[in-house]
């Protein structure tokens, strides 16, 4: 009886194996999740892989095309890792500062929009009479800074140059003060980011965040009312602070979990939730919600160590 051959490319399982593996070091603190953006940079090798295994599966059939094809994909896997990981960053080489004055400003709406990004935002006093001030290097298009006094929205933004971003390594790190003395909303939307908040003294109204893969320290003051935290992306490490006694319920969803809260731990597939003893009654909460496809978060009282 004759035998017939089936051809199977190992090309996309191998590009799944890839992502997770990479998602995996990023989730676990291995690599900084700035770097995933270097995985994007890599798709030409995608190219490369593949026409490799295409040449290969026409000239050996059998065990020893699969073991060939097998062994190339293989090393590009480990390549691509190895690149993710030790490439390095593309430095800052451009930098510029920027600020204004509260005025007549009763509130203020943060956004930040971009792609990789380290993002540090700090609620502090030391700015007199005004409102905020941003530190922010860049590589690329030079980002902008507007400030609509109508509404009081502040927003900083390098703008999408669309499939150029896909062949350079752009990179974005923002330094932000801002004045407590007026109630913020803030919302962030980037790719891969690494995001410190630091606003223990800061009136936060609402928190925001939708990003690709995150590693996100947030740190809250006392809230007013019902505060509504937010953090939605792909793999995403989240530690949230907040003061001793504080009022909250937490929600986690998504598909590997797991949830630290108040020193109880607990691990899922699909959701866990929450919520701290009096929380039912309370007037001033906050309700924290994380959703994503792999996510590890921390709820406590204690103060961020360093």
């Amino acid at each position: 009886m004759r035998s017939t051959y089936h051809y199977r490319s190992f090309f996309w399982p191998a590009v799944l194996i890839l992502v997770g593996v990479i998602a995996l070091l990023a989730n676990t603190g291995q690599i900084p999740t700035e770097r995933l953006y270097n995985l994007v940079l890599l798709w030409p090798l995608a190219l490369v892989v593949l026409g490799l295994e295409l040449i290969i599966r026409r000239s050996l059939r059998g065990v020893g095309g699969d073991v060939a094809a097998a062994l190339i994909i293989l090393l590009a896997i480990v390549g691509a890792v190895a690149y993710v990981a030790a490439a390095p960053s593309a430095s800052s080489g451009t930098s510029f500062d920027s600020s204004a004055e509260v005025g007549t400003l009763e509130s203020a709406r943060l956004e930040i929009d971009a792609g990789a990004a380290q993002i540090t935002v700090v609620g502090t006093n030391d700015l007199g009479s005004s409102l905020y001030h941003a530190h922010i290097g860049y590589t690329g298009q030079r980002p902008e800074v507007t400030l609509d006094r109508s509404s009081g929205n502040l927003r900083i933004s390098q703008p999408n140059q669309g499939f150029y971003d896909f062949v350079q390594n752009r990179r974005f790190t923002l330094d932000l003060q801002l004045n407590p003395s007026v109630p913020w909303t803030i919302s962030q939307n980037t790719g891969a980011a690494t995001s410190t908040y630091r606003l223990a003294n800061l009136h936060v109204s609402g928190l925001t965040a939708n990003t690709g893969a995150s590693r996100d320290e947030i740190t809250l003051g006392p809230p007013s009312g019902i505060v509504p935290v937010q953090v939605r992306g792909g793999s995403l490490t989240v530690r949230v602070h907040r003061p001793a006694a504080t009022q909250t319920s937490i929600s986690v969803s998504g598909g590997a979990i797991s949830l630290v809260a108040d020193g109880k731990t607990s691990h899922a597939i699909g959701s866990l939730s929450y919520d701290s003893p009096s929380f039912a009654g309370a007037a001033d909460a906050y309700r924290i919600e994380v959703s994503g496809g792999a996510c590890s978060v921390v709820l406590d009282s204690a103060a961020p160590s360093g």
